[in-house]
């Protein structure tokens, strides 16, 4: 029943196309425009060097984002001339996860929170127990989410059941890029602080490297959050 209900919400997300046609997508580092009629343009921003603009076509094809090359200018032409992809994984109604083979720094792998303007990359909080019910891990969701509300620096969602064992809560962090997920690490013990009835938890490091996530809370099973009050 609870994969169930699972598999009906993920079935209502928004489509890799819902997300990236006509958008903008980018930091104080890049920024990638995905224009109407397959138009692409991405910049690599240094203020140093100066910009470098690629352009080209886009298109998506089985949730893999394509993007063709044919034009560039600026200073690192030889670097960012190059076709590219990106898998996407839509994994809750503004959130996505990008397996990116753009040249950097231009939309790398990793968690983006997205809106009808663009997505932009975010520290990626991912939620996940193999027996907690539903209702329990879209407590924990909401009261992350509520705690990333003015800071604007995670994203949250709840993933597949693990067949891991998740008596007990953890942390993992993964090896991708370190510093993110430490600081991913620190916003979540200072957001857990705040949520007593969460309980303890110990923090390991993922041994891979490949992971889209930045930081993954196992809750444990029998995690009973407060009751909201009813109106």
């Amino acid at each position: 029943m609870l994969t169930a209900l699972l598999t009906l919400t993920l079935t209502q997300l928004p489509t890799a196309n819902d997300f990236l046609d006509n958008s903008e997508s980018g930091d104080a580092f890049q920024s990638v425009q995905l224009r109407s009629h397959g138009v692409y343009e991405g910049t690599s921003i240094d203020k140093a060097k100066g910009n470098t603009v690629t352009t080209g076509k886009w298109s998506i094809k089985d949730d893999t984002l394509e993007v063709k090359v044919s034009g560039c200018k600026g200073p690192l032409c030889k670097e960012q001339k190059k076709d590219w992809t990106a898998k996407v994984s839509v994994v809750a109604p503004r959130a996505m996860l990008l397996d990116s083979t753009a040249p950097r720094p231009l939309l790398q792998s990793g968690a983006y929170y997205c809106h009808y303007l663009g997505c932009e990359p975010r520290i990626g909080t991912e939620i996940l127990s193999k027996s907690a019910n539903l209702k329990s891990l879209h407590a924990v969701e909401d009261h992350l989410i509520g705690k990333n509300r003015g800071r604007d620096a995670t994203v949250v969602y709840i993933g597949q059941r693990p067949d891991s064992d998740t008596a007990k809560s953890r942390v993992e962090l993964c090896g991708r890029d370190l510093e993110k997920a430490k600081k991913g690490l620190e916003l979540l013990k200072a957001d857990l602080a705040d949520a007593p009835w969460f309980g303890e938890y110990t923090v390991v490091e993922a041994p891979a490297k490949d992971c889209l996530w930045d930081v993954r809370l196992f809750v444990r099973d029998d995690v009973q959050p407060p009751m909201k009050s009813k109106r």
